[in-house]
């Protein structure tokens, strides 16, 4: 009885090791009209890229450590996506109607088939200016009303995966409180009133959100855009308080005084770097701030990178040259505008925030037209859209010195002044030295107050 025993034993431990699943997830598909290189998948720590075949065609076994939500990017174009170790996951798509042409097949199909509907739901009918807009009162019916429609693709989907269930309803908690997060700054910047506040019961239900949750951060890309969403919105209450407009030094005190030591805090703190760290007075203290929090060594390395770079574009420092194309004919360098204030704008025709300056920097040009100041668009586009860069400049009557550069964001004069996100203005004085290498936009008062100052 005893061996009959161990047998039933021994067979049990190797029916619970053949139910294991394997740590890994395979994924494959097809992009239509396709000009990316790779695919890129990201999320809970786990980041892979995928090379895209000549024909479209993708395919990689993925070694992931938790089932989850990952974002998935194909080009410039991304969405959520649902991986669970053991499973299969087929993508078909066309890069030209990115959410719309999205189709899944294999073990997560019909999970994925529903997050695509809720991205293409979101992409239709959300409409950021409209909702942040509304009162407040308003504001939450509609966010109210938004997840109704949601909850009803859900049901329509007929999921019954129980763990994907309790995921979905802690990634849409996050979402909504990013929402709340995200309200009172959104809501001042579209209605023009600085001084709107909210009523004193808005953040409520936020209480119970635990913004030091690092395995969340892990796990979660949602939780990661939340903790951004909050920081921000405790350093832009504490600004508008205090009148102290030093807000990465702020950030960076905020995160370091929250966090423990550890992965989330380096992560949110090295990658709020990579765009926030500014060539101005605060550079000197905004890095030591992350360069004595216990740093990973790795990100350390590329954060002390950046930082020597900026320090070479501070103000006074001669300014980085260039000589590109220009709209009219022949090329124009630096040099050719040395004697006059230059302002430069660097843009891309793919870039909504920086057509959206395009307004505002008509009307600046037009006011300071008998200054001293030369405007000079560079465009990044790549090579690919020049005739669509020829043609949105003539299209939209660009004004002042239109240039193109000849490697778009590896371009030398972009690298130089360690440009890593678009618009970006420039200000540089009649001598080639450098007034500030991160200048106010045109839709900015500060501009104005600046060119007065100079001239």
């Amino acid at each position: 009885m005893k061996k009959l025993s161990l047998i039933v034993l021994v067979l049990f431990i190797i029916s619970c090791k053949q139910e294991e699943k394997p740590p890994y997830s395979i994924i494959n598909g097809t992009v239509q009209n396709n000009i990316a290189q790779t695919v890129f998948v990201r999320g809970n720590n786990f980041e892979s890229r995928i090379q895209i075949g000549e024909n479209g065609t993708f395919a990689d076994t993925l070694r992931i450590s938790e089932d989850g939500f990952y974002e998935m990017y194909v080009g410039r174009e991304r969405t959520g996506i649902y991986l669970e170790k053991g499973k299969n996951l087929s993508v078909n798509l066309n890069a030209d109607e990115f959410d719309e042409t999205l189709k899944y097949s294999g073990d997560l199909a019909n999970i994925n088939n529903f997050l695509a509907a809720k991205y293409l739901w979101n992409e239709t009918n959300l409409d950021f200016k409209e909702v942040f807009s509304m009162d407040e009162e308003n504001f939450l019916k509609q966010l109210n009303s938004n997840q109704t429609s949601i909850d009803s693709l859900y049901s329509a989907s007929k999921i019954s995966n129980d763990d994907f269930k309790n995921k979905l309803a802690e990634e849409d908690n996050y979402t909504r409180a990013i929402m709340l997060e995200n309200y009172k700054d959104a809501h001042r910047y579209y209605i023009g009133d600085q001084s709107f506040r909210v009523s004193s019961d808005f953040y409520d239900e936020l209480k119970n959100i635990n913004y030091k949750d690092t395995l969340a951060y892990r796990n979660s890309v949602a939780y990661q855009s939340l903790l951004d969403a909050h920081f921000t919105r405790l350093v832009n209450e504490e600004t508008f308080e205090s009148g102290n407009n030093n807000q990465t030094v702020m950030y960076l005190k905020k995160v370091n005084e929250t966090l423990p030591n550890g992965y989330a805090k380096d992560k949110i703190m090295s990658s709020y770097l990579q765009f926030s760290l500014k060539p101005d007075s605060s550079l000197n203290e905004a890095y030591n701030i992350y360069k004595n929090s216990n740093p990973n060594p790795e990100n350390l390395a590329k954060i002390t990178e950046h930082y020597n770079k900026l320090k070479e574009i501070t103000e006074g420092s001669p300014s980085p040259t260039f000589n590109y194309e220009n709209h009219k004919g022949g090329t124009t360098s630096l040099a050719d505008l040395k004697g006059k204030y230059i302002y430069i704008d660097v843009w891309a025709t793919w870039c909504g925030p920086c057509l959206r300056e395009i307004p505002s920097l008509k009307e600046v040009e037009k006011d300071y037209n008998n200054k001293n100041v030369q405007f000079v668009s560079i465009s990044i586009d790549e090579a690919k859209d020049y005739d669509k860069w020829k043609a949105m400049v003539a299209e939209k009557q660009l004004g002042g010195i239109q240039l193109m550069a000849d490697s778009n964001w590896k371009s030398k004069f972009v690298e130089d002044y360690a440009i890593m996100g678009i618009p970006r203005f420039i200000l540089i004085d009649p001598k080639g030295n450098i007034v500030s290498a991160d200048a106010p936009r045109p839709s900015d008062p500060e501009l104005r107050k600046t060119f007065d100052g100079l001239m």
